[in-house]
C-alpha cells in the first residue's frame, strides 16, 4: 500500500472515526502520532509464519545479496506489552 492509496482509503471513512491497532495478544489499542514513523525496511525477508513478511535491514541474519531491495516505509507501531 502506498501513501496515496492509504489516503484514498481513509477518505472513504468519517473524519472523526477512531483509529486503533491490534493489541499484542488480543483487543485493540489507540494509535497516536508517536507510533507512526518512516523507516527503512528490507522487502520479502520473512521466512516463518510468525515473522512479518518484511524485515529490518540492520538484522545481521539477512544476507544483502539475497534480499537487495531496501525501501522506505511508513510504520505504524503497536505499543502494548
Amino acid at each position: 500500500m502506498t501513501i496515496g492509496e492509504l489516503i484514498a482509503l481513509l477518505e472513504s471513512y468519517p473524519s472523526d472515526m477512531r483509529v486503533v491497532v491490534n493489541g499484542y495478544e488480543g483487543g485493540y489499542d489507540d494509535l497516536s502520532p508517536q507510533q507512526i514513523a518512516a523507516e527503512r525496511i528490507t522487502l520479502n525477508t520473512g521466512v516463518h509464519d510468525w515473522v512479518g513478511r518484511h524485515g529490518d535491514p540492520r538484522d545481521a541474519s539477512i544476507n544483502a545479496s539475497e534480499f537487495p531491495e531496501v525501501v522506505d516505509a511508513l510504520v505504524l507501531r503497536r505499543t502494548s506489552n
